[in-house]
């Protein structure tokens, strides 16, 4: 019983010209199981890739809600914005500047409509950022300033001239 590959090759030959007995309907059998498999592939590969899509667009949307969250928890509420138009705004300077230990650095305030216009020497950098943040925080901003440096020993003492007025 040795294996003859010539014989082998003849037969196989002789399927595929359909020369031998069911040739023709082994081949049909065969060539319909080849477009079944390479169109089950085909649907495979497509749904694992919408899936995949579809996974990126659940994490994003899951993303944007967190984002979301987060600015609406940034966005003041409609209370706080109420409150910051009706702010006292020499009233909230005047304890902010009382809290810093301004004192006598407190040129002048004046009132300019709404807003109020001041005047601060001999603040340090960290003094003049501090005065910023806490005006801010108490819904009152800088709507423009001048800064002068003037030199002190070694660090550089600011005047500043400005006009504040409420957060809008």
């Amino acid at each position: 019983m040795a294996l003859n590959i010539e014989s082998i090759v003849n037969n196989a030959r002789s399927v595929l010209r359909g020369e031998a007995l069911g040739s023709v309907k082994f081949l049909a059998v065969l060539l319909a199981t080849l477009v079944v498999w390479v169109g089950v592939s085909i649907v495979n590969g497509q749904a694992s890739q919408s899936l995949a899509n579809l996974k990126s667009q659940q994490g994003r949307w899951h993303t944007l809600l967190i984002l979301a969250d987060e600015y609406k928890s940034l966005a003041p509420s409609t209370n706080t914005r109420n409150s910051n138009r009706n702010v006292d705004v020499p009233t909230v300077f005047a304890q902010v500047s009382e809290r810093m230990q301004l004192g006598s650095r407190v040129n002048r305030i004046t009132p300019d409509g709404r807003n109020q216009s001041v005047e601060i020497n001999r603040l340090y950098a960290e003094e003049f950022a501090e005065l910023q943040k806490q005006l801010a925080s108490r819904g009152v901003r800088f709507i423009a300033a001048e800064l002068r440096a003037l030199p002190a020993g070694k660090e550089r003492l600011m005047t500043v001239s400005a006009i504040i007025g409420p957060v809008n």
